[in-house]
């Protein structure tokens, strides 16, 4: 999806040509043609078209995203540590109670890896382009005692540099103030934001991606001057890199419980702990450090 914004991007803001485009990101005209005349991105759901037309049983209908997932993921990993579907059967059966066959599982596997290797395109953002947000929760020990407290989690698609800021809530303050404390300690605003369809965002979903969204939303985006871009319904796999900043984040700045004595002790923790977190990691198939490429991304 985010080669499908770049495309976009590049023919409609930047005004280049289907041949220059295909030159920038090294991919073919057609590749470019086809993801422009399409007007949405491939998206799981979109996919299906491109499977054909088989028919699924719904268990097997609640699986296929998961498979697409794992796929997907697996196409940026070493050749060696990929999901077989053997392994893919044990995951789904121990983690998602899949109650299908191991067979019948093997053949869908087959078909989708085949066709997905047909149409994939490498994830490649654009420095300054993108960032994805989501929610997330946790447990700490606030004064003493248990306390679950919420994360707004937003990361930059090219660099991968994080932010994390806790809450006692989730409420609409709370996330028009997260992109206040987001943006400063970003040091910009990008082109535009991938989300969910969370309520203090939006008000109602419309057809296809459109959403009637809520006004003190549409006045934070005038003000940073960015654009909202939605998950499909029920697709939340689609921004699958901050949601897997969720899960990274509390397994790994959550474990163990942190013992804080204000919720502005636990803010200045987690500050610290994306900034440790950026000197130590390197980005996907480059050899700079998430915080190297975040000073080219400001």
């Amino acid at each position: 999806m985010a080669q499908f914004y770049n495309i976009k991007f590049m023919k409609e803001v930047e005004g280049l040509s289907q041949r220059q485009i295909a030159k920038k990101l090294g991919i073919s005209r057609n590749t470019v043609s086809k993801y422009l005349k399409q007007g949405e991105p491939p998206t799981t759901i979109h996919r299906k078209k491109v499977y054909g037309k088989a028919k699924y049983s719904e268990e097997t209908e609640r699986i296929l995203p998961i498979i697409d997932k794992w796929l997907e993921d697996d196409l940026k990993r070493w050749g060696k540590q990929r999901h077989t579907a053997a392994r893919m059967y044990e995951r789904l059966v121990a983690e998602y109670e899949f109650k299908g066959s191991e067979s019948n599982l093997r053949k869908i596997v087959a078909k989708r890896k085949k066709k997905l290797q047909e149409v994939f395109i490498p994830l490649d953002f654009q420095l300054g382009h993108q960032f994805q947000f989501d929610w997330g929760e946790a447990d700490i020990i606030l004064q003493g005692r248990k306390q679950r407290i919420f994360l707004f989690c937003m990361q930059l698609s090219a660099s991968r540099m994080r932010f994390v800021r806790a809450y006692l809530h989730e409420k609409q303050e709370a996330f028009l103030d997260g992109f206040v404390h987001a943006f400063q300690f970003f040091g910009g605003v990008p082109t535009e934001g991938l989300f969910d369809n969370l309520k203090t965002a939006v008000q109602k979903n419309l057809q296809g991606r459109d959403r009637l969204e809520q006004e003190a939303f549409l006045a934070l985006q005038a003000h940073y001057l960015f654009k909202a871009e939605f998950c499909n319904v029920r697709a939340g796999n689609e921004k699958g890199r901050v949601e897997g900043t969720v899960g990274y984040v509390r397994r790994n700045a959550f474990v163990p419980l942190p013992e804080v004595q204000s919720m502005e002790e636990l803010n200045n923790y987690l500050l610290n702990w994306c900034m440790e977190e950026s000197e130590r990691r390197k980005v996907p198939h480059r050899k700079e450090t998430v915080l190297q490429m975040w000073h080219k991304e400001k």
